[in-house]
């Protein structure tokens, strides 16, 4: 199986990387989950390290950036667990100024709200389809200033409310007068809660004493003047990075390296959902990068097949790829530091084949997750959400925000896993750990579109 993807994690202010090089699999085929350890040979010298597997050398340059450090002029043994390798590097220096250069930083962007300050539009339960809000049209549609998940802490009397022509949004909620609404909702006992008046559902809580209305978006659908019955979602597709970036505004302080959410979803069936999250604040960086057949370096087709096309020793990896298809440098073997010159390739063998593996930087965080899907999880998780209760304030995402948060956090789990060394995730109602890697909407998008392929 060649090698898929690289991955390296280097955690701000700590002297060491940690590296997994995963490689590729059937996904048709069933996989072996106890696969016996075995022993591989990667050699590693200060500006990178190599990796070969089927007559193709993949070199990983990380000199821009990192200076590693080398015992001796010798390979280092690690172990491969199925189909990954792991293992980690100490570090002589770090050019934290070119790294951050290297890094992608995504920025906040605008969410995709789906009402328009030129069409009329109705607000009605998602659940009953009954009228929330009657057919109107807002004069001024802005997002709430403050990036936040809690509106209370904009809107008062004596600061701003809204009017009945305005209408404010934010993450998976929108803002507006309270007498906008129509005879669709009721309220609790102390005007806390706003229902509807048909199926009970929860839509949303009263700002104070009602300055505003605070909605909830994924219990509501939208009906456009030009669409009559046509229900709509109020907000198009978030990534799992925006929605980060805008729920860690939020996010309230545990210690001086600790931050925590506490997050509420309600799936379409009525089932409750939470999700615990703890981020680590230690500034993390991910260099990762996806293979493509198409970077290899192939030999050239009028070379003899008796001429070995690789390079000189990958200990030396010089920048410049100087390599010459006569080199005889010497080559590091499993039980010798260093062996005569390299033999020419047996005739009839393929020449080996050379593969420069660029990585790109990406920001992220650790997360300890726990999270409760049912009623059993519920119950079983009782008193350690009575705890966050006192410490955090439980925050309203849709399902769909869920889905994808959870999504991510599960598909890093095994990653970080292999990464740290630590025990493969199993089902359990202990914390889980996962990485959150902060990537651009379009490659989001990308990697969906490539996985429903490969599917």
């Amino acid at each position: 199986m060649p090698l898929d993807q690289v991955v390296i994690t280097y955690v701000r202010s700590s002297s060491w990387i940690n590296v997994l090089l995963l490689r590729s699999m059937n996904l048709f085929q069933p996989v072996l989950v106890e696969s016996p350890s075995v022993s591989e040979l990667i050699e590693v010298s200060p500006n990178g390290f190599c990796w070969y597997e089927q007559n193709v050398e993949y070199r990983i340059m990380v000199n821009e950036v990192f200076d590693i450090g080398t015992k001796t002029n010798g390979g280092s043994v690690v172990e491969m667990q199925g189909s990954h390798v792991s293992f980690g590097l100490v570090l002589r220096r770090i050019r934290h100024r070119v790294l951050d250069e290297l890094t992608i930083n995504v920025k906040q962007g605008e969410l995709p709200l789906r009402i328009s300050p030129d069409v009329p539009c109705s607000l009605h339960c998602s659940n009953c389809a009954n009228e929330i809000i009657g057919q109107r049209q807002y004069d001024q549609i802005r997002e709430v200033p403050m990036t936040t998940m809690k509106p209370h802490n904009y809107f008062c009397p004596r600061n701003v409310y809204p009017s009945e022509e305005e209408l404010y949004y934010g993450l998976n909620y929108l803002v507006v007068c309270f007498e906008v609404l129509g005879n669709g909702v009721t309220t609790t006992r102390g005007r806390r809660r706003v229902l509807c008046s048909r199926c009970k559902q929860c839509v949303g809580e009263i700002i104070g004493r009602d300055v505003g209305v605070q909605l909830y978006a994924d219990t509501l659908r939208l009906v456009t003047s030009d669409s009559a019955l046509e229900f709509k979602e109020i907000f198009g597709h978030v990534t799992p990075t925006q929605i980060m970036k805008r729920l860690m505004n939020d996010a309230d302080t545990f210690d001086l390296e600790q931050t925590g959410l506490f997050l509420k979803a309600v799936r379409p069936d009525g089932q409750l959902q939470l999700l615990h999250m703890q981020m680590d604040t230690k500034q993390m960086h991910i260099l990762r990068s996806e293979l493509d057949v198409s970077d290899i370096v192939k030999p050239s087709a009028d070379l003899s097949t008796e001429v070995d096309t690789s390079s000189e020793s990958d200990m030396d990896m010089n920048l410049s790829d100087s390599s010459s298809s006569n080199s005889s440098a010497p080559e590091t073997g499993n039980d010798k530091i260093a062996t005569p010159p390299r033999p020419t390739t047996p005739k009839g063998t393929p020449p080996k084949t050379v593969q420069y593996v660029r990585m790109r930087g990406f920001r992220g965080c650790r997360v300890t997750y726990l999270f409760s899907g049912s009623d059993s999880d519920l119950i079983e998780n009782h008193e350690v959400s009575m705890t966050w209760r006192e410490r955090t304030r439980l925050l309203h995402i849709s399902y769909t925000m869920m889905a994808d948060l959870l999504g991510e956090l599960n598909a890093n789990e095994n990653m970080l896993a292999s990464l740290e060394k630590t025990s493969p995730p199993v089902k359990t109602y202990n914390p889980r750990h996962s990485y959150i890697i902060f990537e651009p909407d379009e490659e989001f998008y990308a990697r969906q579109e490539r996985f429903a392929r490969i599917s």
